[in-house]
């Protein structure tokens, strides 16, 4: 009896420091993303700014990784809640459902590798997908994806925007990028992890 006591404490313990993580690692994650995305800001940097949230991103969430006990709950949970910041400032819930998607296969990623290493490569990649995902109205509700631009862009950036979705390449390009980004991301992840983080006890 005692010792179910102490497992459901462990486990209750365990939850609260994963939630904590979730909430950390998620603010941390909307702040660097929006940083990196904001090269975005100039047209032509617009296909190849996935790549740069990848990047910047990629170390935290190695981290996060490392931390969390519930691999697939805690993925689910981060990008459930980047999805539900997007989709309030209007990006919709289509944009918000996908995000979950993103976050279930992340998940299972960690789960089927143990949190190794390619474990880890391919839940950062599915995760970059996020990002990503949040131009494809640009391709399949073009008119009013650019109105909703309209409002915070000038007439050159729409203009630009309307030279884009005139081909299925940009779109691809978003997702190659940010994926690209992603798996040198994990490089630098691992490395930075194995040479600073494990040595000061913020991975294990």
């Amino acid at each position: 009896m005692a010792a179910m006591r102490t497992t459901g404490k462990k486990s209750s313990n365990t939850l609260v420091r994963d939630l904590v993580n979730v909430g950390i690692f998620g603010a941390l994650y909307l702040v660097l993303s929006g940083l990196g995305a904001s090269i975005g800001f100039i047209p032509a940097f617009i296909v190849v700014s996935t790549c740069v949230v990848s990047l910047v991103t990629s170390v935290p969430l190695f981290l996060f990784f490392s931390k969390v006990e519930r691999p697939l709950l805690c993925c689910v949970l981060l990008c459930t809640l980047f999805g539900v910041v997007m989709t309030i400032s209007g990006h919709g819930i289509s944009f918000g459902l996908l995000c979950v998607i993103y976050g279930v296969l992340a998940g299972l990623c960690l789960k089927l590798f143990h949190k190794n290493f390619v474990g880890c490569l391919l839940a950062n990649v599915m995760i970059s997908f996020v990002p990503s995902s949040m131009m494809i109205p640009l391709w399949f509700s073009t008119e009013e994806y650019l109105a909703y631009c309209s409002s915070v862009c000038d007439s050159a950036y729409i203009a630009h925007l309307a030279e884009l979705s005139s081909s299925y390449w940009p779109l691809i390009g978003l997702f190659g990028f940010g994926a690209a980004g992603a798996v040198v991301g994990g490089f630098i992840a691992r490395r930075m992890m194995k040479k600073h983080f494990e040595r000061i006890g913020l991975a294990k």
